[in-house]
């Protein structure tokens, strides 16, 4: 076994479920496990666009919506500032695309640095809105902890709206608006910074009496960051990326189109995982080695031409990232040895690049099981980028060891920070004294959480049908895991990393895949009974009267 098994607590009676909506009992028992209400259970299985809450809804949304609004009326220049990655791009390119349908006089782009300004509102930003004689900043994806950046603002006489998701201090910014929908107690807090700008453009679009429909066809660009941002696919974000994907799969935007075809990615339907690792990875990879206006370039321009020449470069520097971050996960891996007790891994190393030691710190993580920081170190300043376990809050850690940042942000995953370079050590220390303090050894073993038991002869025509009921999936919402009891194993297939099982269960066959199996599985042998954790596979579920499985997990077991 490579992990704990943990068969999900039922929290509704699942028979309920069947009764009310006529659903397979398997796919009933999942919903039962992850929804706390009936209600709950139709507002998922429906997916409607009208369930979303009225944008008014969200806190500060109506302010700051009136501001925009008299800044178009009144003809003035708007700074848009964003962010590097795809959240912040695609959040900026939203908010460009419909401030000018929306009559904007002049909408100036702005992106900060990595490298020189690092993350968040910038004060060059802000000095930028003056020069350019902008009377209002819009923040997209930024600026709930830019205390100093407001105050600038203020004096240089620049209204400022906020829009952001992250989490906000004890202080908030001075500004003319604050959205954020982790602040006045909204039903939604994990929206993306995407799907917060969405929402302040539909109050927009309403208060200046415009039909919404063409901000309804950038669904695809809320889908695009809301997954690339690793939002948890419940509540609204469910029903925005639900949307958002059929419009993407269908995209009628030059850049949308030339980003597949560079990618390779030709298939009509695209899912939550093709952004994660196929689309996402190349918008960021501009962001993370030069700059991310290349990537807001190509989500905006509507020339062909340029939309595949912008494509093109994203993808030789995706390309030339992935090379970076195999030399960056090689030297870290080198430094983990060293780190065995550890509950909080820290690494750092001058020379390593700032804008990929967060994907290794992923990467880390996955192998370790444990919250990692990787620390790019500079002569005087530091940069780091830290990725955390689910029983960890990275940002709230953070917050406890304040005074030894210059800067910090993040989420309760993923959080990134800058420091002195000689107040690595004393870093190190003491977020290994917090991560001792909030997790407890059980914490470090990783833990699967298990939908539901079933046997093989329920996976037939029903099940498969109802199971696409519950796309789209991706964190927060991730494919159910099922576990099948009492398997007999009828023949072993090896081939490298991957390991392949006949299994049989009262006659039923299935061929189980299991990709980098842990040493008790590659054991296994025919006529051996075990215990199966596993996904369904939905595109080719059967072959040939046999049951085609995705493995995670499987155990010997006595008979």
């Amino acid at each position: 076994m490579k992990y704990r098994w943990r068969l999900r607590d039922p929290l509704l009676d699942w028979r309920d479920l069947v009764e009310a909506f006529g659903l397979h009992g398997a796919i009933a028992r999942v919903l039962a496990g992850r929804l706390r209400s009936v209600g709950e259970v139709r507002s998922y299985l429906n997916k409607d666009f009208d369930d979303l809450l009225p944008p008014e809804r969200l806190p500060g949304a109506a302010e700051a919506a009136e501001r925009i609004a008299k800044a178009i009326t009144d003809g003035e220049t708007i700074l848009i500032h964003g962010d590097y990655d795809t959240d912040g791009v695609t959040s900026l390119a939203l908010l460009q695309r419909n401030l000018k349908r929306l009559g904007a006089k002049r909408v100036i782009p702005y992106i900060p640095d990595r490298f020189s300004e690092g993350y968040g509102l910038s004060a060059e930003g802000v000095k930028k809105a003056k020069e350019v004689g902008a009377s209002l900043i819009v923040t997209v994806d930024c600026g709930i902890t830019a205390l100093e950046e407001a105050r600038l603002a203020r004096e240089l006489g620049l209204d400022l709206v906020i829009t952001d998701h992250h989490e906000a201090l004890a202080q908030l910014p001075e500004a003319t608006a604050i959205v954020n929908p982790r602040l006045g107690g909204y039903p939604f807090p994990e929206l993306a910074g995407v799907g917060v700008a969405f929402k302040v453009m539909l109050l927009l679009y309403e208060l200046l009496g415009a039909d919404p429909k063409p901000l309804l066809w950038d669904l695809d660009l809320v889908a695009l960051g809301t997954v690339a941002d690793v939002a948890p696919l419940t509540g609204e974000n469910r029903i925005l990326v639900e949307y958002g994907l059929k419009i993407l799969s269908k995209t009628k935007k030059a850049g949308m189109k030339a980003l597949k075809h560079t990618a390779r990615l030709q298939r009509e339907e695209i899912t939550p995982w093709h952004i994660s690792f196929i689309l996402a990875p190349r918008l960021n990879a501009a962001g993370r080695l030069t700059s991310a206006y290349k990537a807001f370039e190509l989500l905006t321009t509507q020339s062909g031409a340029e939309a595949l020449r912008l494509a093109q470069f994203l993808e030789r520097e995706n390309q030339r990232r992935q090379a970076i971050e195999r030399e960056i996960l090689k030297g870290a891996q080198a430094k983990l040895a060293e780190q065995a007790d550890r509950w909080f891994i820290v690494a750092y190393q001058r020379g390593w690049h700032e804008g990929v030691i967060g994907i290794v710190a992923s990467r880390l993580v996955e192998l370790t099981s444990r919250p990692v920081a990787l620390i790019s170190v500079g002569d005087e300043v530091s940069r780091g980028s830290a990725r955390s376990i689910p029983t960890f809050h990275v940002q709230e850690a953070l917050e406890e060891l304040s005074d030894l940042f210059l800067d910090f942000g993040g989420h309760p995953m993923a959080a990134g920070f800058s420091l002195r370079t000689e107040r690595i050590p004393e870093f190190s220390e003491r977020i290994e004294e917090v991560a001792r303090a909030k997790l407890t050894e059980v914490d470090l073993i990783p833990a699967l959480d298990v939908d539901a038991e079933l046997k093989l002869e329920e996976l037939g025509i029903k099940f498969y049908k109802d199971y696409r009921k519950l796309f789209p999936v991706g964190f927060g919402n991730p494919h159910p895991v099922f576990v099948a009891r009492g398997l007999r194993v009828r023949k072993v297939e090896r081939n490298g990393s991957a390991l392949k099982l006949l299994v049989d269960q009262g006659g039923i066959e299935a061929l189980v895949t299991l990709r980098e199996p842990d040493p008790e599985a590659q054991a296994l042998a025919p006529g051996d009974a075990v215990d199966l954790v596993f996904t369904a596979e939905t595109e080719t579920p059967m072959r040939r009267g046999v049951v085609l499985l995705k493995g995670v997990d499987v155990k010997r077991v006595e008979t």
